[in-house]
């Protein structure tokens, strides 16, 4: 009877991963800004093949590592920048965190529960499988984070306090903030409880911090500790990007939802709250068995919680996403005792209500891929491919504009569609044919468009000889120029790069 129940959520754990495949499988990838600035990352990756620091942090002067560039960049050679490549990479990935988290849970929790958290914990992946980005890659290495602290308390062997502390480097490479958050939660439990068992050789183990942060400090020591000040400035910041009551109301719905379902004053959800929470206080209160685990679970989300009050704005999704393996393990756990009977329901309703909306999720994505969709990478193909098609192997210069003035997704997917074909064409530079690639303006402010970037910045003057627009809402702009409206310098500010590096 259990293998046949082992076999139904293996199987529905495979459908998930199935489902979570279905766009990359079509040819598609969310390849939205943050995906597509993380390829412009790869590039320079292979042509630098040594870097320090990856993308940019919501904070000034304050960078990511570049372990996300490194993790992606055998796939990203294999597919020779071709994004479809590196999203079966991620499918990959997917896979190998799936089986790595169900050995893990299993020696935390026992078989049942380890077959439950997989099969939910991959529902809530489906909608992210096609586009996932460093921030969102945390997720993949929380449950590590986890089980190693909780291994290390239970046995207080110094391998586990080694790779625990492995897992906070990787989480501080992936996404810097909420990677500091952890570090910060680890070292005040780990060095309390070195102290309470007089385990004094485990201090110098952190001395392996350095080592697994190296390149922060190479880089921070080149450029005149510029991330240690912008850290610094960070938390001395007391002003508050939105209201304060709506900052209060922020941490208060992510605290309650669990990230479990994003119901705003659901009555259901506040009930399972307070649920989860009183039976994890009888736990610890009572000192069950795994008693250190329910702790670990009290600790880490509400320290998480807390110690994010030094961010002044709204918690955004990639903030939070990397709770969800802490509080789903957190939700399982309860299937092993008494409580049985009462969580099989509550985790029934989640699966099916989360693999409702990640099924809605896909097959939307799947309507409207390659129309009215800005992150599509198929649509983004075709505005380049149009441009190859009328160029005919002729030499052409041409210019990316965006409304956010990164461009990223419409420079990466032009740069890459013209080199896969070697087309003779040149960006920010200005030909006979020239060409402005035109993301849409947004919904609410239609006139930021490309019409006075192209005659102000790009300093082209002469009116179009022809103009397409696709379905997704980009534009081709075609000029003819003459010999002197191309000697007319452009404004060398519109020359992105990868901004802010």
């Amino acid at each position: 009877m259990k293998l046949f129940l082992y076999l139904i959520l293996l199987g529905l754990t495979f459908y998930n991963v199935f489902l979570g495949s279905a766009l990359v499988r079509s040819g598609e990838v969310n390849f939205f800004n943050d995906v597509a600035r993380d390829f412009l990352l790869f590039q320079e990756l292979d042509e630098k093949k040594i870097v320090f620091i990856g993308a940019r942090s919501n904070t000034n002067n304050l960078f990511h590592g570049p372990l996300w560039s490194y993790i992606n960049y055998p796939s990203f050679v294999l597919g020779q920048g071709n994004p479809v490549t590196v999203a079966w990479f991620w499918i990959f990935l997917g896979l190998i965190f799936l089986l790595t988290s169900f050995f893990m849970v299993k020696k935390l929790f026992g078989t049942f529960v380890a077959f439950s958290y997989v099969l939910l914990i991959s529902t809530k992946m489906i909608p992210h499988l096609n586009g996932i980005f460093h921030a969102e890659a945390t997720f993949f290495f929380v449950p590590m984070f986890l089980f190693t602290i909780s291994q290390y308390i239970k046995s207080k062997k110094n391998l586990y306090l080694a790779l625990h502390l492995l897992s906070v480097a990787i989480l501080i490479q992936l996404e810097v903030g909420v990677g500091i958050q952890f570090f910060l939660l680890s070292a005040l439990l780990i060095i309390l409880f070195i102290f309470k068992n007089k385990l004094w050789k485990h201090i110098f183990t952190f001395s392996l911090m350095p080592v697994f942060l190296l390149n922060f400090i190479l880089f921070d020591l080149r450029h005149g500790l510029l991330m240690a000040k912008a850290l610094i400035s960070t938390g001395k910041e007391t002003h508050f990007f939105v209201t304060f009551r709506s900052w209060i109301e922020n941490r208060i719905n992510n605290t309650v939802s669990l990230q479990l379902i994003q119901n705003e004053n659901n009555l259901f959800i506040f009930a399972i709250f307070a649920l989860i929470i009183f039976l994890t206080i009888l736990q610890i209160k009572n000192k069950n068995k795994g008693w250190q685990t329910y702790f670990l679970f009290f600790f880490y989300y509400f320290g998480y919680m807390i110690t994010s009050f030094f961010n002044k704005g709204i918690l955004l999704f990639h903030y939070v996403y990397l709770l969800i393996p802490l509080t789903v393990l957190w939700l399982v756990s309860f299937l092993k005792g008494k409580y049985r009977l009462i969580f099989l329901p509550i985790i029934i309703f989640f699966y099916l209500s989360g693999l409702e909306s990640s099924s809605s999720y896909v097959n939307t994505r799947q309507k409207y891929s390659q129309t009215y969709n800005y992150n599509s990478w198929k649509a983004l193909g075709k505005v380049a491919s149009d441009v190859i098609t009328r160029q005919k192997g002729e030499e052409f210069g041409y210019f990316v504009f965006a409304p956010d003035a990164f461009a990223y997704q419409p420079r990466y997917a032009m740069l890459y569609n013209f080199k896969k074909v070697k087309a003779k064409a040149f960006e920010y530079t200005k030909k006979p044919t020239t060409y402005i690639i035109a993301a849409p303006p947004p919904a609410n402010d239609i006139y930021m468009d490309y019409v006075w970037w192209s005659k102000v910045p790009v300093g082209i003057s002469s009116e179009p000889s022809e103009i397409k627009k696709f379905p997704s809402g980009f534009t081709i702009v075609k000029y003819n120029l003459s010999l002197e409206e191309q000697k007319i310098p452009h404004d060398k500010s519109i020359e992105l790069g990868i901004h802010f590096r």
